[in-house]
């Protein structure tokens, strides 16, 4: 066997070539040199042999066996002419490690083939020849070197280097030809590996023949006008055939669907949620202020995280704090306190919240600050414990927590609103058990009976907030505040038959967990309903629950009614109806309520430029509002309409009422929307289509308002959808290089143009100039649409516009 140049030099030990060449494995015949294609070549193979095997075929032919498959499933295409039966069998095949072997020679070989006839150092083969060790070992086991010294020599002259032979046999479709005992040897030195080769056998069919003709997959429109396709022959259909793969998209996780679900009760009794978006908290907010002892055994390292760094906060109100501190260490409020050395240094130390609680109370301590008013509050989200990690804890999870303050609330009122809640969320059998709290007094914890487990389990706390926690705030001394609270995690466990918490939050959550399972929905009807033997609902359940849900329509509908009649609105069938109602003409006396939602990351600058419009027409209430979502809003945009507009509703014919709402990040979500107050069932969405309407109701009562159907030109107006259309589509929803490519456009068009359309300002000029001040690409924009810009700002509708 040739030695290896690349080796020998490697170890720089060299010895002059006296190995026997390497027998090289005998060529196959090869049938591929025939000029026919695979299928054919089969076709020939059957008739002569009877039946042919896709594997010895491939290997008789030294192709890819995949290759050959290909060519048998064409051939079961055209119907009866083969027959195939898919089979299954064991082969061997290469690992990457056999595959270089059976390229460049075994390990030992390769060492033999770089030494010399003196040898070579021990620790020179160690420090430069790759797999050292096993190639001695494998050397020295066949008897062609041997141990002289600190050295190693060669004993024979030339090798035969059977493992290559061998790997190169496996490779080559031969593995049969290779002794089992050695294959075995092979894989646990994982040069080889058995795999499941599925193989086609390909005998003839009731139609078989050697004369097939290209089937074609489509019937064309030159086959019918030239009559081709009486002679043509077709694929059939299959009608069996997979379409296109379903195409995947975004999952709520589970815990995250019961979150919204909790979220949804909340709201539909009424109350406001909380900001939760401080992970991190002082001990004086997540202790201290509750009125815990500094000394209680959960603010000890091993039960809560605290932080590095910031080691400390900044930013206690210091007053409050003195209050806090005077009532922990000498008691205040009909209390003795704990009667022990408050330390500053304690209650600034950071950590990670163990609580929401840490939220309501600074919620409550605002809500002093500003002047007392009942409320209800509500959160849900992420605290942190230093819990021992098992099936049912982890050191993060999600509290649910709800909150009333009033004035002289008792525990009867806090039982109430308990048994509410948990009726929301299907559990009816409740009990309270007398519990203590460092901050509520009374406390008790809430048990619900459980169906499967036949027994009362623990479902969450609640307690009445102290007095030592709630007048160092400055809460009114009528006041009393009544609490709850259950983790998210435990009825999402129940809901979704699972055992172990950490295959519902964590690493360990199998990705078919989210999107496999189905909605868990709360069902509010649960415990009022009967089941059969079964367990099924009887009808007569459905039918109590289907005049239930009646029952609640005819309530709305009549509520409806009592607001359409309190201002003045004639309720009518549909929406269609009313849009002709509020757009076929004004009337006097009666205030045409309309409300716009934006986003204020996205002001819809154009709303300003029909304001203006309708102003001049119209007497015109314009407002603006500040929803629940947005956290702030700046002074500008709480001015948004400016100066113009009437400022009493009632001397007002039009109500322009615009809230500043946050639903999302997506692109539909930034969009504004719109509904006629209080009876439109659908919103208008879109500021291209919100721009519409309002421009019909302008030039209803101007027709000299001329911005969108009142053009000189249909045409015109018809230019102008085109244009909105385009700008909703390339410049709102479009990615960026479909933003560019419009820009662009309208660079072009405006080349010999003052304005888009026409000779003057239109819808289209609105729209467009205020989605580009929303995405703030005018500073970037050619020449010609920045010239554009500045002539429709100086215009009367566009004064005062940013």
């Amino acid at each position: 066997m040739k030695r290896e140049t690349e080796a020998r030099n490697s170890i720089n030990c060299s010895r002059p070539s006296s190995a026997a060449p390497m027998p090289s494995a005998e060529p196959r015949h090869n049938m591929g040199s025939l000029a026919m294609d695979f299928p054919l070549q089969i076709l020939l193979a059957v008739e002569k042999q009877g039946a042919v095997s896709s594997y010895e075929f491939a290997r008789a032919l030294n192709e890819p066996h995949q290759k050959i498959v290909g060519a048998i499933k064409s051939l079961e295409s055209l119907g009866e002419v083969v027959a195939v039966k898919q089979t299954t069998q064991k082969t061997w095949e290469c690992t990457e490690e056999g595959s270089s072997l059976a390229t460049n020679g075994s390990h030992e070989a390769r060492l033999f083939n770089s030494l010399t006839s003196e040898g070579c150092p021990i620790a020179d083969i160690k420090a430069n020849f790759p797999n050292a060790n096993i190639a001695l070992g494998a050397a020295m086991k066949n008897k062609w070197v041997k141990k002289e010294g600190e050295k190693i020599v060669p004993v024979v002259s030339s090798i035969n280097d059977e493992v290559q032979i061998h790997l190169q046999a496996i490779m080559s479709g031969s593995a049969e030809n290779v002794p089992d005992k050695i294959k075995v040897d092979y894989k646990k030195r994982k040069l080889i590996k058995e795999v499941d080769l599925t193989v086609f056998e390909v005998t003839k069919g009731s139609e078989f023949t050697t004369s097939v003709s290209k089937q074609e997959a489509e019937l064309t429109k030159e086959m019918i006008e030239s009559g081709q396709w009486k002679s043509k022959s077709f694929k059939p259909f299959n009608f069996k055939a997979k379409g296109r793969l379903e195409q995947r998209s975004g999952h709520l996780h589970p815990l995250m669907q019961l979150r919204s679900e909790f979220r949804q009760i909340f709201l539909e009794m009424g109350f406001t949620e909380m900001p939760t978006n401080n992970f991190v908290e002082s001990a004086f907010w997540n202790f201290d202020a509750l009125f815990q002892p500094q000394q209680h055994p959960a603010r000890d390292a091993h039960d809560t995280f605290y932080v590095a760094e910031p080691e400390k906060t900044i930013s206690v109100p210091e007053d409050y704090l003195q209050r806090v501190k005077k009532t922990h260490s000498t008691g205040g409020y009909g209390s003795l306190g704990y009667q022990y050395e408050w330390s500053r240094d304690e209650a600034h130390k950071n950590l990670l919240r163990t609580h929401t609680t840490a939220v309501s109370a600074r919620m409550l301590y605002k809500l002093a600050q500003e002047g007392f008013r009942p409320v209800k509050f509500f959160s849900i989200d992420r605290v942190f414990r230093n819990e021992t990690l098992d099936a049912t804890h982890l050191a993060e999870f999600h509290q649910i927590e709800g909150v009333v303050a009033d004035y002289n609330l008792s525990v009867k009122h806090l039982m109430g609103v308990i048994k509410g809640f948990f009726e929301k969320i299907g559990i009816t059998k409740l009990r309270f058990k007398p519990a203590y709290n460092p901050y509520t007094e009374p406390s008790m914890e809430i048990f619900s009976y459980h169906e499967g487990l036949k027994k009362w389990v623990e479902v969450g706390n609640s307690g009445m907030f102290r007095p030592e926690m709630l007048r160092p705030m400055g809460v009114p001394e009528n006041v009393t505040v009544a609490a709850w609270g259950l983790s998210l995690e435990r009825p999402a466990m129940i809901m979704y038959g699972i055992n172990n918490i950490r295959e519902l939050v964590g690493s360990r959550v199998k990705m078919e967990l989210i999107l496999d399972n189905p909605v868990c929905t709360i069902d509010k009807f649960k415990g009022q309903s009967q089941k059969a033997a079964d367990g099924a609902p009887t009808v007569e359940s459905l039918t109590k629950r289907q005049e239930l849900i009646l029952d609640r329509l005819s309530a709305l509908q009549s509520k409806v009614a009592s607001i359409a009649a309190k201002m003045g609105v004639t309720l009518v069938e549909s929406a269609a109806s009313i849009n002709t109602q509020l757009t076929g003409g004004v009337k006097a006396g009666v205030v045409h309520d309309v409300v716009i939602y934006a986003d204020p990351r996205r002001p819809p600058y154009s709303l300003r430029i029909l304001a203006n419009a309708l102003s001049s027409n119209f007497s015109v209430c314009l407002r603006v509002h500040c929803h629940s979502s947005v956290k702030e809003v700046s002074e500008k945009l709480q001015q948004f309409w400016g100066s113009s507009g009437a400022t009493e509703r009632s001397q007002s014919q039009i109500c322009l009422t615009l809230v500043w709402r946050q639903d999302g990040d997506t692109p539909t979500a930034l969009m504004p929307s719109l509904s006629v107050s209080p009876l439109a069932p659908n919103q208008i969405r879109g500021e291209h289509n919100v721009g519409r309407y309002l421009a019909r109701l302008a030039e209803v009562g101007a027709p000299t308002c001329r911005l969108y159907e009142c053009l000189s030109n249909p045409i015109f107006t018809v230019q102008v959808d085109e244009l909105l259309d385009q700008c909703h589509g390339k410049l709102t929803l479009g990615n960026n290089k479909e933003k560019a490519g419009f820009i662009r456009e309208l660079n072009s068009r405006l080349g010999d143009r003052e304005f888009l359309v026409n000779s003057d300002l239109t819808l289209a000029d609105a729209v467009i100039l205020s989605t580009l001040l929303q995405l703030r690409m005018l500073e970037s924009a050619p020449s010609n649409v920045q010239k554009w810009s500045k002539g429709c700002l100086v215009l009367p509708y566009c004064k005062n516009l940013i």
